[in-house]
């Protein structure tokens, strides 16, 4: 297997632990290969949860094929690039301690990751090889992190050069971590491309469980900064169209003035763009208007508010100068900006004309981006179905107005998805109860 090198791509600025990739989407994986501590101790992790599992350093050694001393020595080197202890020594052996038990959850839920991202891989392959469950764990236990951090690099940036300059190695370095993953799943991972390095199907399914491992180390190393005297964490917020001009930025300053030391990015997107990353944990959570039908099963939705939407149009657009409010079929006349098709809004237009038994009105123009809506209004006679408070501040100024018709099953879900079977980080958490508190107060201008 080689990698491509003809694929010349621009790199966007990275900050540390988080880059926007150069294909319009965000990372929470490792930037560079001493990017984070606990993705280095990944093998000292193994013995830490065989200590805590086997609840003895003794069994976790017979488990592991280990010394007691070798894993007794893990579990202290980590204690020592930490600055704090993870276990109470005593006579009755290793007792994890505050932090030894929240490192212990995140490094568990890692290592089955990575297993299930091996029985995940065989599962996508018509290949008789052992894709069970001795031979996941197998996996997990011994893959190391270069080459789970060479694998997403690759992947991510779809060449050999461009992975090896994230993560400030030489190429042949990327292409001998690579070979090694290859050999140790036995799968093929990678294929060349005209356009470049493509990952094969049992790549795809092996992306999101390594991702969402390196994912809960990146979240454990927030966690446990406390521990060591130090105030840190990152959120990864991903805003729909609606959240981005109201709720989200109210939540995030009440959020950053209670804890200043947080880091928040906000990524956007289309839903499918965004449900992708939240299923590989590089956001924490979408916020915006919820689906009503197909959500995916392995998305949670939590509902805030419910949300109204109106007609709405320019301030002197000829429907408001008769003196009298016009109907629904009076308005279906004119040309409208309808939203973009399966979106929780497209549905609500359809069902609000549908619900006067009407056809749906003449539409040239389809968009979700609510300053581009709001731009076509304002320079035109089209009208548009909005929630007025998008548009807070031109009601305000007078530059758009909302149409006095009354609209049937005008209402759609405004919330919060996360993924079901994960766990929010503290900071996550914190931002989640923001949204709680403020999704009352969202009411319709005056």
């Amino acid at each position: 297997m080689a990698i491509d090198t003809a694929v010349s791509l621009t790199n966007a600025p990275a900050a540390p632990r988080l880059a926007c990739h150069e294909r319009g989407t965000w990372s929470r994986s490792p930037q560079s290969n001493d990017a984070t501590l606990l993705v280095r101790k990944l093998r000292g992790l193994r013995a830490m949860v065989a200590v805590l599992e086997c609840d003895s350093v003794a069994r976790a050694a017979r488990m592991l094929h280990l010394s007691q001393s070798a894993v007794a020595r893990s579990i202290s080197d980590i204690e020592a690039e930490l600055g704090f202890p993870l276990f109470h020594r005593s006579a009755r052996g290793l007792i994890p301690n505050a932090a030894g038990q929240r490192l212990g959850v995140r490094a568990t839920r890692a290592l089955a990751e990575l297993a299930n991202g091996y029985r995940e891989a065989f599962a996508a392959t018509a290949s008789q090889a052992d894709g069970g469950a001795r031979a996941a764990s197998r996996f997990a236990a011994v893959v190391a992190p270069q080459q789970l951090t060479s694998f997403i690099a690759v992947a991510e940036l779809g060449s050999g050069p461009l992975a090896a300059s994230r993560l400030q190695c030489s190429q042949p370095t990327i292409q001998r971590n690579l070979d090694q993953l290859e050999d140790l799943i036995g799968i093929k991972l990678f294929r060349r491309t005209p356009r470049g390095t493509r990952l094969t199907d049992e790549a795809l399914a092996l992306l999101g469980p390594v991702k969402r491992a390196l994912a809960e180390l990146a979240i454990a190393e927030d966690e446990l900064a406390p521990f060591g005297g130090r105030q840190q964490g990152t959120v990864i917020v991903a805003a729909l169209p609606l959240s981005s001009g109201f709720l989200l930025p109210k939540a995030i300053d009440s959020l950053l003035h209670k804890s200043p030391y947080l880091t928040v990015t906000v990524v956007d997107g289309t839903y499918e763009a965004l449900v992708r990353q939240l299923r590989q944990a590089d956001v924490d959570m979408i916020v915006g208007a919820l689906r009503a039908n197909d959500v995916p099963p392995d998305i949670r939705q939590e509902a805030l508010f419910e949300d109204h939407l109106s007609v709405v149009v320019r301030a002197d657009h000829p429907c408001l100068r008769s003196g009298r409010t016009p109907t629904l079929a009076e308005l279906a006349e004119y040309g409208w900006v309808s939203p973009l098709p399966c979106t929780p809004a497209r549905g609500v237009f359809e069902r609000v004309f549908h619900a006067e038994g009407l056809a749906l009105p003449r539409t040239q123009v389809h968009a979700s981006s609510s300053p581009v809506v709001r731009g076509l209004l304002s320079s035109s006679d089209r009208l548009a179905l909005l929630s007025p408070v998008q548009i807070t501040s031109e009601l305000r100024t007078g530059e758009l107005a909302v149409v006095p018709v009354t609209l049937q099953h005008a209402r759609r879900s405004i919330g919060v998805a996360t993924r079901r079977d994960g766990l929010l980080s503290p900071a996550a958490e914190q931002l989640l109860d923001e949204l709680r508190v403020l999704a009352p107060t969202m009411q319709h201008p005056t």
